[in-house]
């Protein structure tokens, strides 16, 4: 019985030792799917056309194989950026990490280097070594690839200048369907030139984002940034503290092609030269047809292959590509609504902006557009409420009467109010109606 037992235990080891020499090569033979296609898969296709990726490396072995590719990107108006990715990759199932063991298809380093003659003579100049940059990619069993970041600290002083800053982390994981989650965080950063008043100090950074399918920018999504405080010794110094901005793009509920954009961005507490105290502002763009957007990118794209191919004139395709995204831009539907709220001269002001354009679907060229037909198609609501005190300490305190006495703003308890309303190509302000033509 004891010997069947271990015969038994003895098979089951050699199994497992089996499997695990055996599956690394066959999980080598598609390791470059397995990571660097599908790393280059999240990469959204409209964005593609500024990217130059070329595989200039490839040696695969039993247990891992290396590669590096150079990533050109190609801005418009802007130098070729050159960078080379050396990939270290581990064949799974079994992965040995920095961190420890992990299971997985593949475990791969990646350590980015500038290829870039400029950029490389500009680094020589930095009087402090450079942080170390690796990137870490697992490939799991489901066909979900983990990205992590880390960027090393760095903390040097001389007589020239102090730079601290405690290094950056990040994490990005897109699962099989595409939908993908990514956290970034950073510490403080701050720097100062000698013993002058040049400096500045962020103290920290945290930003986390998802979408449902990474590689479409018009994915929903949603993402929250985080800056505790921003300071500023000159030569224009502030110090800006508990900044937010969260931003969120989803479906319409008015069609299957079109899309609804939310921003906020707040400011708690803002001391500088400068009047403003604080900043509340949130804006939505409703009702964004898909098809501009994605014209855009392709006139974009479009301007891209004629720098690329060093041509000085923009040719005959892309002009009335950009003519045909205004016309696309004047026949759809667009709402806007802006809130922004603020503490300026030691007071309280509102502004409520909201913006309905109906659209005019029957324009098919761009010069046979009326002005009066657009006017009809624009719906405009304005409400204005400014803290008088605080006007009367500004540079705008002589306008007030003036304005008061055109009819263009109304004191109430304290406030300066503005109301208008333009519908149906008639303007009523502060409840009177206004003719238009003056305005032209």
């Amino acid at each position: 019985m004891r010997t069947g037992s271990l015969q038994l235990a003895i098979g089951v080891l050699l199994l497992l030792i089996a499997i695990f020499g055996i599956t690394p090569r066959v999980v080598g033979s598609g390791i470059k799917d397995a990571t660097v296609t599908e790393l280059i898969e999240l990469i959204p296709p409209e964005t593609r056309s500024q990217l130059d990726i070329e595989e200039i490396r490839f040696s695969s072995g039993w247990f891992r194989t290396s590669t590096s590719l150079e990533v050109k990107y190609r801005p418009i108006g802007v130098e070729e950026l050159a960078l080379r990715l050396d990939f270290d990759i581990q064949h799974g199932p079994l992965l040995i990490a920095r961190d420890g063991i992990r299971l997985g298809l593949a475990y791969a380093e990646i350590r980015p280097t500038f290829n870039n003659p400029a950029i490389s003579e500009a680094l020589t100049e930095i009087p402090f070594e450079l942080p170390d940059i690796l990137f870490e990619l697992t490939a799991g069993f489901d066909q979900s690839l983990t990205v992590g970041l880390d960027v090393s600290g760095v903390d040097y002083s001389d007589s020239s200048a102090e730079v601290v800053f405690e290094g950056l982390t990040g994490l990005l994981v897109a699962n099989s369907d595409q939908s993908a989650e990514i956290e970034l965080s950073m510490g403080r950063l701050q720097a100062q030139q000698g013993n002058s008043q040049f400096g500045f100090t962020l103290d920290g950074l945290q930003l986390e984002s998802t979408t449902e399918q990474i590689n479409d920018l018009l994915a929903p999504g949603s993402a929250h940034l985080a800056i505790p405080a921003i300071q500023s010794l000159g030569p224009f110094p502030f110090n800006i503290s508990a900044i937010s901005a969260d931003s969120r793009l989803q479906l319409s509920s008015m069609g299957a092609e079109l899309l609804d954009i939310y921003q906020r961005l707040r400011i708690d507490s803002i001391e500088s030269e400068f009047p403003l105290a604080s900043l509340d502002w949130t804006s939505e763009v409703n009702e964004i047809s898909t098809e501009l957007i994605r014209s855009y990118y392709q006139l974009l794209a479009d301007l891209q292959q004629q720098v690329n191919a060093s041509q000085g004139t923009v040719k005959t395709q892309v002009t009335e590509l950009g003519q045909q995204l205004a016309v696309i831009a004047i026949q759809n539907s667009l709402v806007f609504n802006n809130l922004i709220q603020a503490n300026a001269y030691d007071g309280e002001h509102s502004v409520d902006l909201r913006i309905d354009w109906r659209g005019l679907p029957q324009l098919d060229d761009f010069a046979q557009l009326d002005i009066n037909e657009a006017i009809a198609a624009l719906t405009i609501d304005l409400e204005l409420s400014l803290d008088l005190a605080a006007i009367l300490r500004s540079p705008a305190a002589d306008i007030i009467d003036p304005y008061v006495q055109q009819g263009y703003i109304v004191i109430d308890n304290g406030r300066i109010l503005l109301s208008a309303a333009l519908r149906d190509g008639e303007l009523v302000l502060n409840g009177e109606a206004v003719p238009l033509d003056q305005f032209f």
